[in-house]
């Protein structure tokens, strides 16, 4: 979606939900429970379908944008698991998401003020301010050179506003090394812009895009390697309608891909460790978003002593850490969304849970609190478990 799209623009997509609560579950015959608002609130205003319900009623005239209806659209934690599941509103335009109409919606409530006070209202200040998600003071550095021109690859790495995207970069990097892989590092202060996106705040995006585009193509023609999903899909998705004719496709690889490429070709040698039974969450932007749901699962399976059992809800049907449910419609949704799906790795028995993503790292260790080292990230995983 384009960021000139106005809610207008989209009114057939908007009208054509029919109330029959697809968005909210998986397909037969599990049926699993999915959408994390919905979980929660159980009626359907709580539901992507009830926020494009309230948008045509905005638009018809009905209601008129305010406070409430903000606090609801940004609980959403924009997951996308309604997505792939509609396709009546995907009929009408197939390239609009129904979670991208709830962002184009928060759009529509940050230009008449109504975006919540608290961390997300601080978070666009600290961007606009100085072109960098806050970092509370942790890690925002890699102990390492900024670029290797005989490098065939370029790890972008700009987000590192907290210890767990650094210390996941840090890993990836140790195991580059010793996979022998020539890798620039794009590692300076910067947003690849997902963040403002997610949350409504497009009016800075198209010179912050264009900045940060052309920071990656002065490293030259490489292949993007990535160890945050929200930046590689937001990258790979969203600049190309963002930029228009300035955008150059490029080769992009998650760094399970690569450890998995390394694996398979004996460059990364599993060491004999302990048995360990692990589960793997994934990570809403790396499966739903890029549709990598194997690659980290392969690397597990690779790994010596390692066995790896599912949750109860896996893959496309995976349920979402809530890390991105910053309003307050429900009071702690996203403490309560994490607390359910830690329940569903208890439930498997597993020693340790594995994620692909520091957000959902950060979110499940914090509502984990004593038990906090049984969430660990793939990268640092296998950085211990390969010699």
């Amino acid at each position: 979606m384009r960021l000139t799209t106005s809610l207008e623009d989209l009114r057939g997509s908007v009208s054509a939900c029919l109330k029959c609560h697809g968005c909210t579950y998986g397909p037969w015959p599990q049926n699993h429970g999915f959408c994390p608002i919905y979980e929660r609130g159980r009626t359907f205003t709580a539901s992507a379908g009830g926020l494009l319900y309230l948008a045509k009623a905005v638009l018809n005239g009905q209601m008129d944008y305010n406070a409430s209806l903000a606090e609801l659209a940004y609980t959403c934690a924009t997951c996308g698991a309604c997505d792939d599941r509609c396709s009546i509103v995907r009929s009408v335009n197939p390239e609009m998401a129904l979670s991208d109409i709830i962002r184009l919606l928060r759009h529509e409530l940050v230009k008449r003020g109504f975006a919540p006070d608290g961390p997300i209202k601080q978070m666009y200040e600290h961007v606009k301010r100085t072109g960098n998600l806050p970092s509370n003071g942790r890690a925002k550095s890699l102990p390492i050179p900024r670029e290797n021109g005989q490098a065939d690859m370029l790890l972008v790495a700009d987000c590192l506003h907290t210890d767990a995207e650094a210390s996941a970069c840090t890993a990836a990097l140790g195991l580059l090394a010793k996979m022998d892989t020539r890798v620039a590092v794009c590692a300076e202060s910067g947003c690849c812009g997902s963040t403002l996106y997610d949350f409504g705040f497009w009016d800075e995006l198209p010179a912050l895009v264009t900045k940060q585009w052309k920071k990656i193509q002065s490293f030259g023609n490489k292949v993007l390697l990535f160890v945050n999903p929200h930046c590689q899909e937001f990258i790979t998705n969203k600049y190309p309608k963002i930029l228009n004719g300035e955008f150059k496709p490029f080769q992009g690889k998650h760094i399970s891909e690569a450890l998995l490429d390394g694996l398979t070709q004996g460059k990364l040698k599993t060491k004999k460790m302990s048995k360990m039974t692990v589960s793997y969450h994934d990570p809403c932007f790396l499966g739903r978003g890029l549709g990598l749901y194997e690659p980290p699962r392969q690397v597990l399976e690779h790994l010596d002593g390692v066995h790896l059992v599912e949750m109860k809800r896996n893959r496309e049907q995976s349920f979402c850490c809530g890390a991105r449910g910053l309003g307050n419609y429900f009071d702690n949704f996203s403490e309560d969304t994490a607390k359910a799906r830690i329940k569903e790795f208890l439930d498997t028995k597993a020693d340790v849970m594995i994620t692909a993503c520091a957000y959902c790292k950060e979110r499940f260790r914090t509502v984990m609190g004593s038990e906090a080292e049984r969430v660990q990230d793939l990268t640092e995983f296998v950085g211990q478990r390969v010699e």
